[in-house]
């Protein structure tokens, strides 16, 4: 008999179980990818420097997304990654947790290879009789953007507590606070000796949406306190790349802030204007050298228009401006560097879909050389043909834009601090003077197997001119190569399937 009751006992502990679990409906989405990748984006033909040249990978990343839903006020989101790795490094074997990492640095998106990798676990949830909305945990931080595709400021998966609050039908309030970086932090495999409050980085932000039938725009502002060991021991947030400077020391906090607006106007018939400002400013805490307060300040805006009024494409301008360095780069405690900071990678912002990057695919090119935050200092200028579609299942983009360097020519002659001669503050093929140029053109092309899996193929090609006289009289370690070699034309050809669900 107390066998009887035993087993009966054990299926309704079974059967409350199965009921608990189903008390949260799933819905699961993610984008899988292969794809591979023939590419030159160093823009040098011979020499030392050339590491990139010719390069051919088949990378894969798996990005699966769960909503446990509890009913429309309450939610959990779990999002996951596996990759990205190269075929034939073995690096997809599955382990636990993030990749090796003993700072940081190492944020959501360049974190992880084989490992289980989680980019966003946050609790959405609306306080009771309210329509004031919370998402609380790890998710994607990003300030306003009407053109671009994402913030140039911050865009980046970090830890958040973001509040969500209607005014009227026209306006909300968003405000938050985050931690993007903290150095004394249990994933480290490294058992960490830091402590204190220099160790992390503390954020607040605000944004204003005011959205009307016809046009809709969005003030916003953020500020960031970065300790001086954000970045890992006796290394401040100055030595990351949105944050670094010619004058800046590695054992460096910064105090920051960043203010903004993002506006869209659909009034016109089959016409659609973007526009952004954005303005930031950095002052560093010197706690080493004799550099004495630094600072990082600067600015971007673009503003672009597309025309709807066609159902085969949409033909695109747009011209985007950002502030870049004068002559003298180690101004000291005064000026520093003239162009904007930013935070963690901005993972998104890009034109055209080559040498400022390509949402589409995993890794389109080497970091030092693509990514708002590491080409900052540029005007560009250019034409897009959106979502051509001749045949069915199939359509293209067509992309031809113009860059020019904004810093000054003897900017890369200062020997400056400790970040000058790195890829955080300036690059060969990322940097651009008032003396380097490149055409861009692209051809992208989508079929539509199924209605989750695309084949992509994107052929990008790029015609640079960098000044042979002011890289080889530069302060960088491979000055000889850029005197003595010839530039080398950038090009890149991707194929790659996608699976999104």
């Amino acid at each position: 008999m107390k066998k009887i009751y035993a087993i009966a006992l054990l299926g309704l502990m079974v059967l409350g179980m199965a009921a608990t679990a189903s008390a949260a409906d799933i819905k699961a989405s993610g984008k899988w990818q292969i794809e591979a990748t023939m590419q030159n984006a160093d823009f040098l033909k011979d020499g030392a420097a050339s590491s990139e040249d010719k390069q051919f990978n088949i990378e894969q990343r798996v990005r699966t997304a769960f909503q446990f839903i509890a009913n429309e006020n309450l939610k959990g989101v779990l999002d996951l990654q596996i990759g990205s790795a190269n075929w034939g490094t073995g690096a997809m074997g599955i382990g636990a947790g993030r990749a090796a990492a003993t700072s940081a640095s190492s944020s959501a998106n360049n974190a992880g290879s084989g490992n289980i990798m989680l980019r966003k676990g946050y609790v959405d949830f609306k306080w009771p009789g309210t329509k004031v909305n919370f998402l609380v945990g790890y998710q994607t931080v990003s300030l306003p953007a009407a053109f671009g595709g994402g913030s140039a400021i911050i865009d980046d998966q970090v830890a958040a507590a973001v509040m969500v609050a209607p005014l009227t039908d026209n306006i909300k309030l968003l405000a938050g606070y985050a931690r993007p970086y903290d150095s004394n932090s249990a994933y480290a495999t490294t058992a960490s000796t830091l402590s204190g409050d220099g160790t992390s980085a503390d954020v607040v932000f605000a944004a204003l949406p005011i959205d009307f039938k016809g046009f809709n725009i969005t003030p916003f502002g953020m500020y960031a306190n970065i300790g001086s060991q954000a970045a890992g021991s006796v290394t401040g947030g100055t030595a990351l790349p949105g944050l670094a400077s010619g004058n800046s020391t590695a054992g460096a906090g910064a105090r920051a802030y960043w203010g903004g607006v993002a506006a869209t106007v659909t009034a016109l018939d089959n016409f659609k204007f973007m526009g952004d400002f954005n303005y930031g400013k950095a002052t560093y805490n010197q706690a080493t050298g004799s550099g004495g307060n630094g600072g990082r300040q600067g600015w971007m805006a673009d503003i672009a228009v597309d025309y709807t009024g066609l159902k085969m494409m949409t033909p695109s301008a747009f011209f985007v401006y950002s502030s870049g360095e004068k002559g003298n780069s180690t101004d000291g405690a005064t000026d520093g560097s003239n162009r904007m900071p930013s935070l963690g990678n901005p993972q998104n912002w890009a034109v055209g879909s080559f040498f400022f990057g390509d949402r589409n695919f995993i890794n389109p090119v080497p970091a030092s050389a693509g990514y708002v935050q590491r080409v900052m200092g540029f005007w560009t200028a250019g034409v897009s043909l959106k979502d051509i579609k001749l045949i069915d299942k199939m359509s293209h983009t067509a992309h031809l834009l113009y860059v020019r360097g904004t810093n000054d020519k003897d900017s890369v002659k200062e020997d400056g601090g400790n970040n000058i001669n790195t890829a955080n503050f300036m690059n060969y093929g990322g940097y651009l003077t008032t003396k380097d140029s490149l055409w861009e053109l692209d051809f992208n092309t989508k079929y539509m197997i199924y209605d989750e899996l695309a084949v992509n193929l994107d052929l990008g090609y790029i015609n640079a001119s960098f000044d042979k006289d002011v890289w080889g009289q530069s302060s960088k370690t491979a000055a000889a190569d850029y005197q003595n070699f010839s530039k080398s034309d950038a090009y890149s050809a991707r194929l790659g399937v996608a699976y999104s669900f």
